[in-house]
């Protein structure tokens, strides 16, 4: 089934089920790795990030979490509360996320064809985007993963413009690398100035532009 029709049934279903609200400001936590909880939570408004911390100390951005979409994977649909296995920070000015009854939801899943059918779709795609960064990295080590991002970056908030495609989000280089597996942003703003080079892109002073989205998926390899 069309994807946009799974979205837009799974909101309505959100809508009408959520037990609650938070929200959030720009740079706030709102749940931190192995935090337990009951919940379900779905972005209604806002930009969220989860990650996770490696052994190292170093902070590893895992994707972007936009409206309409689940902050975190479901866990299993037994257990009443169970521990987030991210960490989730708002990276827009504000957020809107609504909370569903996790225990609930699983039943609803059950009983529902429609809403089995958005989690399922819902775990190919994150399964897909997790084997696409996996390969980006591994074929072309951190040029491949900034590629990888950046393409990523303009499908998520991409705006057409005269000069190519404008990635309309202000985030630093510093929160880019850690998207990237990249521990210095010296690294990152490296591979930016070859891809300039190249005629990839161009930079703002808070933005990046895309000039040639295909050659940047060329990239990709």
């Amino acid at each position: 089934m069309d994807s946009d029709i799974l979205d837009s049934y799974f909101m309505d279903y959100v809508e009408k089920n959520k037990v609650g609200k938070l929200q959030t400001k720009k740079k706030e936590y709102l749940v931190f790795e192995e935090h337990t909880t009951s919940y379900v939570y779905v972005v209604n408004k806002g930009i969220l990030k989860m990650s996770t911390f490696l052994s190292g100390g170093n902070e590893f951005n895992i994707k972007f979490v936009t409206a309409g979409n689940l902050i975190t994977l479901l866990e299993d649909e037994i257990s009443p509360v169970v521990k987030m296995p991210f960490t989730v920070r708002t990276l827009s000015q504000h957020a809107e996320i609504f909370l569903l009854d996790r225990f609930q939801f699983w039943e609803d899943i059950k009983n529902d064809m429609l809403l089995n059918e958005y989690v399922r779709n819902y775990y190919r795609k994150n399964l897909n985007f997790q084997i696409r960064k996996t390969c980006a990295l591994a074929s072309n080590g951190k040029f491949g993963a900034v590629c990888a991002q950046l393409y990523e970056l303009q499908n998520l908030f991409g705006k057409d413009i005269p000069r190519g495609r404008l990635i309309d989000l202000s985030i630093s280089n510093e929160e880019l690398t850690k998207f990237c597996g990249i521990n210095n942003a010296s690294s990152f703003n490296r591979i930016l100035r070859k891809l300039k080079e190249m005629g990839v892109l161009e930079t703002t002073p808070k933005k990046i532009v895309i000039k040639d989205c295909q050659l940047l998926k060329d990239l990709l390899g």
